[in-house]
């Protein structure tokens, strides 16, 4: 299997359901977080772009499984994963902006501190 094939197939549709959540859904993200451990916290430029770079792999993998919905035993199956690709695909935008837009952060307030 080539690279191209690879990363092409799953938005083809020609993949199983589990195989996209499995190795482009957890094992992709997981894979990308790791990469946070080589970026420097405090330049915005690196966090941006590390932002973006995730939003893209969430794209990816959100539209491969909508695609590759009906590659399972369940109709029903199909039919749900598909109605939540939809809306991941609706909400994707929205924690984009909040996410760019400093929003969404793990940060306190300031003058609070984590309980012990």
């Amino acid at each position: 299997m080539t690279l191209e094939s690879f990363l092409k197939e799953p938005l083809q549709g020609k993949t199983s359901l589990s195989r996209v959540f499995w190795l482009y859904g957890v094992l992709g993200s997981v894979l990308y977080s790791a990469l946070e451990i080589f970026l420097d916290p405090g330049s915005e430029a690196a966090m941006r772009t590390y932002v973006i770079g995730g939003l893209i792999l969430s794209l990816y993998v959100t539209l491969a499984t909508y695609r590759c919905a009906m590659n399972c035993r369940s109709a029903f199956l199909g039919r749900w994963v598909r109605a939540c690709a939809l809306i991941s695909l609706l909400l994707l935008p929205v924690i984009a902006y909040l996410s760019l837009a400093g929003v969404l952060t793990f940060d306190l307030p300031a003058g609070e501190r984590m309980p012990d």
